[in-house]
């Protein structure tokens, strides 16, 4: 291409001369397309073709850099990197492709110069009366310019830029022909996960060179550049879906065009493309620690929204996340044997979520029992960065509905809760072990994950409020019909990323935190672009006498683990007919969400217990298992991973006893404040928050009432029982 070069001053002087014969119409489109403002002279034109990188550079760019992601210790995670290319001339890119990629992105590509100015003018149109980007206004011509030279600029609104890019694509097209531009796009252009040009697509999806790419094949490819990660056939449901769709309309361009016959088109789409491309995937995958894989992901997401595709694969930058290598495989491990130790029970997944509690800092983040595995939907990452994995939370929801009547000042720990009546606005509930104990204090109703007990302090607060007390802990997923009772068994879906932040504020005194998976980006020199400065949080959300009887409330599920006397708090969760379960708790200094789960590929539930769905439909989605409750992901997962986390940590001290709260005897029978004269036998000790909420004094019961029994572990319970 080189011998079709000129000087760089010579261009420019021709260029300038040829901009004022259009310059009118230039200045008519930018109106159009909506990048950002207009020009007022002719000579504004001028001042931006004076200032044009050379095309020179489409042949003597530096290399790309790769960008590398490590662990908080330095150990090195992944490397995203756009170098998977291998450039071949065009006479070796299957015709096929040529074809699906101009009916696709340019159908004018051979008539045109450079600029569809119809085009443009369309989409400019669209883009002033829809107030969105442009909708497949550039040229493959102006496709080559954007992608190499501007890729920079590639996602700016700059009126400059776009004025750039359209005198370019002019240059370019007096400088090189109509197939060394079509060279130049196939060799460049983004096919996703890292494949650049054809060749390394055709290799990636297919293991086939870019030569022998059959139509299903080439009508595929040229759909991914519009938009990579959303048409992943390796992906989530919706991705695939996405794919397939924009396969179709690839073919159904090709159909416009002439390219294919109807026949042809529907024999590609009734083929098994996707099964050979995830055949030669799961074959070929291995670069990516699958232990590990979620996390990049979610890395991935966070770097997207920061900068550019350019800067992320080609940009040198250096990544310091936030994860724990040895505590991400600790969890991978833990996830992995709880599953193994209730596959008879249906179990054929997990995820497990640990964060720092003080400042959000990711520590650990496994989304299911094996990223690879496409039949449990593997990469659908549980700890819900999307909410493609939210699940719901079961009786871990409970927390929240006493913490925000704690707050309110309508309950205390020693308040008698109603267990007894199980008809609620006539609505039968049951618990689940199918029995009612009367009227027990709050702090035993948690303990012990009663239903009852929180469906009547729910229906007390009507609901708003609780939603209102999460909002604050940062719980920004929707609550569907809030003012139900059942919600405060947790029968929303929810984030486990959100749900850990919230419980940390819990643990850390009241102070709201954010999940974070980063701590320092750097780029190719060294300099620091981002930095996190692991502070704690100075985000009040709650009281610390709140956040204070909290942790103290929630130390009683945590003995059902053997934790009596070390500083742990914890809480189970399991799901309506077990599709779910959870537990959830922290230390003071780490928080810990785990779940474990049948999910499988399909509409239809295939772990064998389908007949235990009790008032839904069971799918692939929403599976039950065989009594799978939450204390057996707190047995074989929970505490297996905390334990094995503090092998080589001594345990923190318990948490600091705020000002502001009380300790004194209340009376067994009522929960009223004891008399001193009170025998030890009707009365034991409680903490309150002074001044908030405080039991009134009471006589006690003449006789000594039965002691409360204490917090057990489960017995088998009853078949179908309500969330625990």
């Amino acid at each position: 291409m080189s011998s079709r070069k000129r000087s760089r001053s010579s261009r420019r002087k021709a260029s300038q001369g040829r901009l004022r014969g259009v310059a009118g119409l230039l200045l008519a489109l930018i109106v159009l397309i909506g990048v950002g403002g207009s020009l007022a002279t002719v000579g504004a034109v001028d001042y931006y073709a004076g200032d044009l990188p050379s095309l020179d550079s489409l042949n003597e760019a530096g290399l790309p850099q790769a960008s590398r992601i490590y662990d908080r210790n330095g150990t090195l995670i992944d490397v995203l990197y756009h170098e998977n290319r291998t450039v071949v001339p065009l006479a070796k890119i299957s015709p096929l492709l040529r074809q699906a990629t101009m009916a696709t992105e340019d159908r004018t590509f051979y008539s045109n110069r450079g600029v569809d100015w119809r085009r443009l003018a369309i989409a400019g149109l669209y883009d002033v009366s829809h107030r969105s980007s442009a909708q497949g206004g550039s040229t493959i011509t102006q496709q080559v310019i954007k992608n190499t030279l501007l890729k920079d600029e590639a996602q700016s609104k700059d009126v400059g830029r776009k004025i750039r890019e359209l005198l370019l694509a002019e240059e370019l097209e007096r400088r090189y022909s109509k197939d060394q531009i079509l060279e130049l796009y196939l060799n460049t252009i983004n096919y996703g996960h890292g494949a650049l040009g054809a060749e390394a697509a055709a290799n990636y999806y297919f293991g086939v060179h870019a030569a022998d790419l059959n139509l299903a094949q080439a009508s595929f490819l040229a759909g991914l550049p519009q938009w990579p990660t959303r048409y992943d056939p390796f992906g989530i449901a919706d991705q695939q879906a996405a794919a397939r769709e924009r396969w179709k309309d690839v073919l159904d361009s090709m159909l416009a065009t002439g390219d294919v016959k109807p026949s042809d088109s529907d024999a590609v789409l009734a083929g098994d493309l996707f099964k050979q491309m995830a055949a030669h995937h799961a074959a070929v995958t291995g670069g990516r620690d699958p232990r590990t894989a979620h996390f990049v992901d979610y890395v991935l997401t966070y770097l997207e929204q920061r900068y550019s595709d350019a800067q992320i694969y080609e940009g040198g930058l250096s990544i310091t996340t936030s994860l724990d290598l040895p505590v991400q495989y600790l969890a991978d491990a833990m996830v992995k044997n709880g599953v193994k130790t209730y596959a008879s029970k249906g179990a054929n997944t997990g995820a497990l979520l640990a964060m720092n509690p003080h400042d959000g800092e990711i520590l650990a983040m496994v989304g299911s029992a094996d990223y690879n595995n496409v039949e449990i939907r593997g990469q659908v990452n549980l700890t819900g960065s999307d909410p493609s994995g939210y699940r719901p939370v079961g009786s871990s929801f409970k927390a929240y509905t006493y913490g925000a009547a704690l707050e309110a000042g309508l309950v205390n720990p020693a308040t008698k809760l109603d267990d007894q009546n199980p008809v609620i606005d006539g609505h039968r509930y049951s618990d689940w072990d199918g029995r009612t104990e009367g009227m027990i204090p709050l702090r035993q109703a948690l303990a012990e994950s009663r239903n009852l007990p929180a469906l009547w302090t729910y229906r007390a607060e009507t609901g708003a409020p609780v939603v209102k007390f999460m909002r604050k802990l940062g719980i920004t997923t929707p609550i569907e019909n809030p003012s139900t009772l059942p919600t405060t068994l947790g029968t929303n879906s929810m984030s486990m990323i959100e749900h850990v932040a919230a419980y940390s504020a819990f643990d850390n005194g009241g102070f709201k935190v954010s999940a974070h998976p980063v701590l320092k980006i750097t780029d190719s020199k060294g300099a620091v672009l981002e930095a996190f400065d692991g502070q704690p949080s100075h985000d009040r959300a709650l009281s610390p006498q709140v956040a204070y009887l909290q942790n103290d409330l929630l130390r009683g599920p945590a003995k059902l683990l053997g934790y009596a006397g070390k500083p742990v708090a914890s809480k189970s969760g399991t799901t309506e007919s077990w599709t779910g379960s959870y537990w959830i708790g922290y230390t003071p200094d780490i928080a810990v969400a785990a779940y474990m789960a049948h999910i499988n590929q399909g509409d239809q539930c295939s772990s064998g217990f389908a007949n235990l769905a009790n008032g839904f439909q069971a799918s692939g989605w929403l599976c039950p298992t065989n009594v799978l409750w939450g204390e057996h992901v707190g047995q074989t997962v929970w505490k297996p991973f905390l334990d094995g986390y503090y092998v080589n940590r001594a345990w923190p001290a318990t948490w600091t006893k705020p000002a502001g709260i009380a300790t004194d005897s209340v009376c067994k029978d009522d929960g009223s404040l004891a008399p001193a004269s009170t025998p030890a036998d009707q009365k034991y000790s409680e903490v309150f928050i002074q001044g908030l909420g405080e039991p009134l004094p009471g006589k006690c019961a003449a006789a000594a009432a039965a002691a409360p029994p204490a917090p057990a572990a489960s017995a088998s319970p009853a078949a179908k029982p309500s969330p625990h």
